[in-house]
């Protein structure tokens, strides 16, 4: 049982869980088998192709209030045993100590199985034909396609499994020097259609931005229009600062505040979505065994509620929302409730402002005001009467502003939804471009 290439991650899970039970009061054990293969392209050539087959046990155990939490690569169960026991003995009661709940989960799968057969396979071709140099030109970018199954077993009886597929990537596309533009997606199902879309958005962009005259915005307060990618960066921020912790630890622009507060628009509203199967970050079960559900965060612009484990909801009141984290609540996926503007009307509803494509680094200044910077990337606009009258690249200035009031800012938000997800994007989103009216400043970079 000490191999490292387990083909059935709820055997191992189950073994290992068993040894656990002579050293720990409670334990929990995570085994996930990933297969992925990703390819990559620089600057209008393929520059990787790479495939792996991973192996990644997590253990929860607990001893007397003391809590330990840690992650292997190696399914041998004396490894595991021995790290647990040399380390729980020595740690200190835990004031986030709770008891593990009820198991109330189930088993969740979102396979297409036209994924596990080219993972299987490592056949990069339709990728390949998605990322196409000879059709786009000068692009860079990464996808990558990948399977996952993952079991969980825990001394409070839970047993869960979980299969997963995705399909993900970005790409930008440049138009000459200092133009691009970018875009990305993901899935759980291998539309090539929504990849193709993708690289078309971030091929339009760099086409617009080169027809343009350039020009910087100069510092100052705008109506700011935010395309997905650079909504889905922001708008994840303001999901983490509803966890918990995230409150607990003064690390929070929602600090002090309590359902039924009004904390934003009331266009803008926040959910948090593991049941969408359509998104990787799909389970029916969290890291403590309790039923996942999709949970309104922020609903028309009032606060519905934090997102929780067990420990926290006993620590703040209330009850879990299937959201756990071992420690601390996690985030599986997330979608932001559409609005009415089309696509191709939002720089009319603009009207005169900066309408930024895409964004990278953001940095907070002050995690309990929610104060932030952002520097913009690739194609960013400048729009006089509803029409884009100039193009800067990105990083010529930056955008600065609150979660709070960025969120209090929003005053329309596009029809269509968008699967965002890369390096600046963690959580799988669905969600829209999205106007601001206030709250975002532009600053020199």
């Amino acid at each position: 049982m000490g191999g490292e290439r387990l083909e059935d991650p709820r055997e191992a899970a189950g073994v290992i869980l068993d040894s656990l039970r002579r050293v720990a009061e409670e334990a929990v054990v995570k085994v996930t088998r990933s297969k992925s293969f990703m390819v990559k392209v620089a600057r209008g050539s393929v520059s990787v192709s790479q495939s792996w087959d991973e192996l990644d046990v997590e253990v929860y155990a607990t001893k007397s209030k003391r809590v330990y939490v840690s992650s292997f690569q190696t399914a041998n169960p004396s490894v595991i045993v021995d790290s647990v026991e040399r380390f729980l003995e020595r740690l200190p009661p835990s004031k986030l100590y709770a008891p593990l709940p009820e198991p109330s989960g189930t088993s969740s799968e979102a396979v297409d199985p036209r994924i596990a057969k080219l993972v299987e396979a490592s056949d990069v071709t339709p990728v390949l034909e998605v990322l196409d140099p000879d059709t786009w030109g000068d692009i860079s970018g990464m996808s990558e396609v990948y399977m996952v199954d993952e079991a969980l077993e825990a001394t409070n009886g839970a047993s869960y499994t979980r299969r997963v597929t995705g399909f993900e990537g970005y790409v930008r596309i440049f138009k000459g020097k200092d133009v691009s533009g970018q875009w990305s997606w993901v899935s759980t199902k291998l539309d090539l259609e929504m990849a193709r879309k993708s690289v078309e958005a971030a091929s339009e962009h760099a086409e617009m931005c080169a027809s343009l005259e350039r020009e910087t915005p100069e510092p100052g307060v705008y109506r700011i229009a935010l395309s997905p990618m650079i909504s889905g960066n922001l708008i994840e921020m303001v999901a983490r600062a509803s966890t918990a912790t995230a409150v607990l630890f003064g690390m929070s622009f929602l600090a002090g505040r309590k359902p039924g507060d009004k904390v934003a628009s009331e266009a803008f509203t926040l959910e948090s979505t593991p049941l969408d199967d359509e998104l990787p970050g799909y389970t029916g079960f969290d890291d403590e065994g309790v039923a996942t559900r999709n949970v309104g965060i922020i609903e028309h612009g009032i606060l519905k509620t934090l997102l929780h484990n067990t420990k926290t909801s006993r620590l703040m009141g209330g009850s879990t929302t299937g959201n756990a984290g071992w420690l601390f609540p996690k985030i599986f996926n997330l979608r932001v409730q559409p609005g009415d503007v089309a696509s191709e009307e939002v720089f009319e509803a603009l009207g005169d402002g900066v309408y930024v494509s895409n964004n990278w680094y953001t940095r907070f200044q002050n995690h309990l005001e929610g104060s932030f910077s952002t520097v913009p990337r690739d194609a960013a606009y400048i729009v006089r009467g509803g029409k884009p009258k100039a193009c800067s690249p990105g990083y010529k200035f930056r955008l600065a502003g609150r979660l709070g009031e960025l969120v209090a800012g929003i005053e329309s938000l596009g029809k269509e939804i968008f699967n965002i997800k890369w390096w600046e994007v963690n959580v799988p989103f669905k969600i829209p471009y999205i106007i601001v009216s206030r709250g975002l400043e532009v600053r020199k970079a």
